[in-house]
């Protein structure tokens, strides 16, 4: 039996944005200097963003900061809600392997969610 989510996750995305020219040159020579092609960087960076990565969730919440889109209240409940679910995956031994095969669990019981 067939469903939506049966694809899900195979789809490959583009991500774009505009920057100035003296940025994107800057940031070449920065990721050359480091061996690293934009798109190594960008999916490095996303995977960090997704997994939760302590290094780019602190550069994050530098950015909101900086940039005051979220109160330093709501900034708190964020990290305290990413810690508890850190312990919790620790508590219970899941690595994200199976937690992605919890998920997909629920999404083939429920796919309506």
């Amino acid at each position: 039996m067939s469903n939506e989510f049966d694809n899900y996750g195979n789809d490959v995305k583009r991500i774009v944005f505009n920057v100035t020219d003296h940025e994107h040159a800057k940031l070449i020579v920065r990721l050359r200097h480091n061996s690293l092609t934009q798109s190594e960087f960008f999916r490095a960076v996303i995977s960090g963003v997704n997994g939760n990565d302590e290094n780019i969730l602190n550069f994050i919440n530098t950015c909101v900061t900086e940039k005051q889109s979220l109160n330093k209240v709501r900034m708190k409940k964020n990290n305290t809600l990413i810690s508890k679910g850190k312990k919790l995956s620790d508590d219970f031994g899941f690595d994200n392997t199976e937690l992605e095969d919890i998920f997909d669990l629920i999404a083939q019981e429920h796919p309506d969610l």
